[in-house]
């Protein structure tokens, strides 16, 4: 930027303040315009140096009065002087930007714990979820229903059993599930339900709580009897929280009917006492830490109930110690499908 010395001093230009002359100045002229009004600079090198392009930071006699710079810079962005309202426009976006920068940043340090824990849990997710009303590409395996399209709502807490896990326990169960009732303790989209049904079990109780999920899986039902008309007849869909439905029936006389209301009848659910069970407990992996005594109860009551020749197939993840069921699993039924920790066995 070029600067020169003027052939005048500043106190030389106090007494245009306070007279009517036409070159009265004022602190908002730019060097250039000085110049225009009290001719160009002289040899005098004493003088103060000025900035001749008078730019936003331009210096009037030698900075001029109090807050100038300030005050310039104001009268600039009141005209919209481009000098000015460009830089002064980048500047603000990038003031912002670094503004926005620190709180994401602030945001995640202090998100960071609850983030890894999240994560953590996420990697036992067994289906990512999708949009919803998606299917997500769950599908029976085989049998009956084989290759039908189930639908799944995207919801993540409903876990869908990965493909791969559903079809290794029903390889191992084999014959299992024929001429047997499947109970499917938390039931989500009802895949497992189905896929028992689809290879010879003659009918099934599925139980959930949640009343979204428990609308597709009664969309799936529908879509199954599109394709074997009458089958929906074999499902009995229970809205309940099956950890109450199993106190409720381990203080009930199992020799005894239960008289019920008709308002209880979406909510309950009688299991067959002569027809074998095959009972499913793939509940949210969680489940096995944080509702841990309650779900092993809830298996003790079942196991008493159930007649004989029952099968419990269990899926939980790796945190669970499946010692703490105190049944005999067969070397060959204890199985691992990462994440998935699957158990068979028979009473």
């Amino acid at each position: 930027m070029k600067k020169s010395n003027l052939p005048f001093k500043p106190e030389d230009l106090d007494e245009l303040y306070s007279g009517s002359d036409e070159k009265t100045i004022s602190p908002y002229l730019s060097s250039s315009e000085i110049y225009k009004r009290f001719g160009k600079p002289g040899a005098n090198k004493g003088g103060v140096v000025y900035d001749a392009q008078g730019g936003p930071d331009s210096d009037l006699w030698n900075k001029g009065s109090e807050n100038f710079r300030e005050r310039r810079r104001a009268a600039m962005r009141k005209k919209g002087d481009e000098r000015w309202v460009e830089p002064a426009r980048e500047s603000e976006e990038r003031r912002s930007s670094a503004r926005r920068d620190r709180r994401r940043r602030g945001r995640e340090e202090e998100q960071a714990p609850e983030l890894r824990e999240r994560s953590k849990r996420n990697k036992n997710v067994g289906s990512e979820p999708g949009d919803r009303g998606d299917s997500v590409g769950l599908r029976v395996i085989g049998g009956l229903f084989r290759g039908s399209k189930l639908e799944y709502s995207g919801d993540r807490r409903v876990r869908p059993m990965k493909e791969r896990v559903r079809e290794a326990i029903f390889n191992l169960l084999g014959e299992s599930p024929k001429g047997k009732h499947a109970v499917d303790l938390f039931a989500g989209t009802g895949a497992l339900a189905f896929e028992a049904v689809s290879r010879g079990a003659v009918s099934a109780t599925l139980f959930e709580v949640h009343f979204p999920t428990a609308r597709v899986t009664r969309r799936n039902i529908a879509l199954l009897d599109e394709k074997v008309p009458g089958v929906a007849k074999r499902f009995n869909l229970v809205t309940t929280d099956v950890y109450f439905w199993g106190r409720k029936l381990a203080a009930t006389d199992q020799n005894e009917p239960v008289a019920r209301s008709p308002l209880e009848s979406s909510s309950q659910a009688t299991l067959p006492s002569e027809t074998p069970w095959l009972v499913f407990c793939s509940p949210p992996y969680d489940f096995w830490i944080d509702r841990e005594e309650e779900t092993l109860e809830l298996l003790r009551v079942l196991r008493e109930r159930a007649p004989k020749g029952s099968v419990f197939v269990i899926e939980s993840d790796d945190r669970f110690d499946f010692e703490l069921l105190e049944a005999d699993i067969p070397p060959k039924k204890r199985r691992s499908y990462p994440p998935a920790e699957v158990a068979i066995f028979t009473v």
